[in-house]
């Protein structure tokens, strides 16, 4: 059996403020569901990293950053764009197959990642959405315990501005000038 080593990235703990060697590609928030929270995008050399960051302010406590990071390489800006347009396809135009919520896992630059569709995003509606999987990063918060995941609402992909930013920096990451 072959051992996959994976390059360690940084976690980004502070969005503002990002360590030495990682560069912050773009910002967007969710505004049609949650204002306060923002996505920033970043590159590690030849890796993305996605930020989810917000504030929490608990009763009778002082207000704390809260992150959650999504990590793979920089080629998964374009698989991203190209899978999505797979998944909305219908079957017979040769789209994702209709009893399926999710691509088979696929090797993008060497990371195993799926996309799948996400009955409830998480938003106030409880709307679908799509979750990116990665199946050889394991989750900052609780190393060794689950994959790294992102999930976005619909609403946010198509109305909000992400799937325009993704298909940005997908362009740039394809003409090597990201």
């Amino acid at each position: 059996m072959t051992e996959i080593y994976l390059q360690p990235l940084i976690e980004i703990t502070n969005p503002d403020s990002p360590p030495q060697g990682v560069k912050q590609l773009a910002r967007i928030n969710d505004s049609l569901n949650y204002p306060k929270r923002f996505y920033s995008f970043y590159r590690q050399g030849d890796y993305l990293s996605v930020v989810h960051h917000w504030i929490i302010t608990p009763k009778g406590k002082p207000p704390y950053l809260t992150t959650e990071q999504f990590d793979a390489p920089l080629a998964l800006l374009s698989w991203f764009v190209q899978k999505l347009e797979f998944f909305i396809k219908p079957s017979f135009q040769g789209g994702l197959p209709a009893n399926k919520i999710a691509t088979d896992k696929e090797r993008v630059n060497g990371e195993y990642i799926i996309l799948g569709r996400a009955m409830d995003a998480g938003n106030n509606r409880r709307e679908g959405g799509y979750t990116i999987s990665n199946l050889n990063r394991d989750i900052y918060l609780n190393k060794y315990s689950s994959f790294q995941d992102i999930t976005f609402s619909d609403s946010f992909l198509f109305q909000g501005g992400l799937l325009e930013l993704f298909k940005e920096l997908a362009t740039e990451y394809d003409k090597g000038t990201l």
